[in-house]
């Protein structure tokens, strides 16, 4: 399903359908990050593919890429 097009208060700014809320101009997450943060965030995601992967539910996408050669070292 997509929200109908054109949905927008009186100023003009486009609004949600689903939430209702405005949804304004953000600056891209990934732009302002630092190399530092983003090394972080994948940490999180790698711990979150692993526990996805203990409890059964799936195959952990970095460990299976790892282990068909498809990563390359960060020096």
């Amino acid at each position: 399903m997509a929200p109908p097009p054109g949905t927008t208060d009186a100023d003009g700014t486009p609004i949600n359908p689903i939430t209702g809320i405005r949804n304004q101009d953000r600056p891209d997450p990934g732009v302002e990050m630092t190399e530092e943060e983003k090394e972080r965030e994948a940490e999180k995601l790698f711990v979150l593919f692993d526990r996805l992967e203990r409890s059964g539910m799936g195959v952990n996408p970095i460990r299976k890429a790892q282990q068909e050669g498809k990563l390359e070292e960060i020096p």
